[in-house]
């Protein structure tokens, strides 16, 4: 529920700003207003851009989003997450909290060239707060022991 009402509340909000991709805002730098920027018409991404506006980034607000329910649910930290992919089997990556995960996301977004950090950091914020509503509003306890009183509302 989470990843979903993110990303609809996501694309909602990069067709209200509608904000260039990073690829575009580099290879037009002349074009921006300001006479410190250099275009670079040669700038390519490492990842392919895709078709939509960048602000906010959708992977942000998805992966946090469904980490926001998961912390609330499994706790803050303390797990021992594993990652890895056969396709590429050298790459092993290992997590111990949710948000580590949300943040290497973004982190790729950033470094891939294809999102601003600003995009991925609106994107993570919108992401935990639809989180905490949907946990907060949607989701029910299987029997009432407490377990909601100790998270903040933050």
């Amino acid at each position: 529920m989470a990843i979903n009402d993110s990303s609809v509340a996501t694309f909602f909000n990069k067709y209200h700003y509608n904000f260039w991709r990073p690829e575009t805002a580099i290879r037009a730098g002349d074009t921006d207003g300001n006479p410190r920027t250099d275009p670079d018409p040669d700038f390519v991404p490492f990842i392919v851009t895709p078709c939509f506006p960048s602000y906010p980034s959708n992977h942000g607000s998805a992966s946090s989003g469904g980490a926001e329910v998961l912390r609330r649910l499994y706790g803050e930290g303390g797990h021992s997450i594993t990652l890895s992919n056969p396709a590429v089997s050298t790459i092993v990556l290992q997590y111990t909290s949710f948000r580590q995960i949300s943040d290497d996301v973004s982190d790729a977004r950033v470094y891939g060239g294809i999102h601003f950090r600003f995009d991925q950091d609106v994107g993570a914020r919108l992401g935990r707060a639809v989180g905490k509503a949907v946990y907060k509003n949607n989701l029910r306890a299987v029997h009432d022991d407490g377990w909601d009183d100790h998270w903040d509302d933050n």
